[in-house]
């Protein structure tokens, strides 16, 4: 069985996976429920008989599945290597250099995650994105478009950065490659770019969609999110995983035996 604490409880993410978890009892335990605002999980109904806590609790080997804010991300990593508490964390929004500085240190110490989509499908996608712009090459250009809800805070989704990054490293291009949106006078598209685009519209809860388009023809790939527990389960999926796990970095694609 293995322990969680659920950070960001009272988001739409952390309440499916409290509900989810509650639903597997022989699979998961609840520790702990946080958020910033413990009384919302109270109003919410969420069916856990675990504490409902305003910050992160120390229990030794509990895995941390963390759906809270980018700004509290490198105390969120430090609080769980200095605990002995495995991470696994969809947060989005969080940069590169916070990743590239918080992650080494923790991965020290625990076995930690971080992914910007723990769906199944899209860490399928991702592998099959980068092998399709890799057998393609650089005379078909490739534009990555998301759409999602009207409350996203941030943009793009980590997901479409995901998308891009893996492209990028199967291509040997780089960030600079990237382009975000577009306006005004912006002249030929440069060889190369890769075009990331965000759309905002009403209850969304996640579609992306690369374009492969040259000599003559467009390739399409997409995923379209029908609910967030695809998400959950993905994390509770990584959570297990991390639990019987030693130190170490990982990923979705270790998760699940894409590596």
């Amino acid at each position: 069985m293995t322990p969680i604490i659920v950070n960001g409880a009272a988001g739409r993410m952390g309440r499916r996976i409290l509900t989810l978890a509650a639903e597997q009892p022989d699979s998961f335990r609840i520790v702990a429920g946080v958020d910033r605002n413990p009384g919302r999980l109270r109003d919410l109904g969420v069916p856990s008989d675990a504490p409902l806590l305003a910050a992160l609790p120390a229990e030794r080997g509990a895995v941390v599945i963390d759906f809270s804010s980018h700004a509290i991300f490198p105390m969120v990593a430090q609080h769980c290597a200095a605990n002995a508490m495995p991470l696994a964390s969809g947060t989005t929004g969080v940069p590169p250099e916070v990743l590239a500085r918080e992650l080494p240190p923790a991965a020290a110490r625990i076995a930690c995650l971080h992914a910007g989509n723990m769906s199944v499908g899209v860490n399928v996608l991702l592998d099959v994105a980068a092998r399709l712009a890799r057998a393609l090459g650089q005379d078909y250009d490739i534009e990555i478009v998301e759409a999602h809800h009207n409350q996203k805070i941030d943009a793009p989704s980590g997901t479409a950065f995901a998308l891009a990054d893996a492209i990028t490293e199967a291509t040997g291009r780089s960030r600079a490659d990237h382009v975000y949106g577009r306006e005004g006078q912006t002249g030929a598209r440069r060889r190369g770019e890769i075009g990331v685009h965000a759309l905002r519209m009403g209850d969304v809860v996640g579609d992306h969609t690369i374009y492969y388009v040259g000599g003559g023809e467009r390739i399409l790939l997409g995923h379209v999110a029908h609910n967030r527990d695809i998400f959950a389960r993905g994390a509770l999926r990584a959570a297990a995983f991390l639990a019987a796990a030693a130190p170490g970095r990982y990923t979705m694609k270790d998760v699940l035996g894409l590596a």
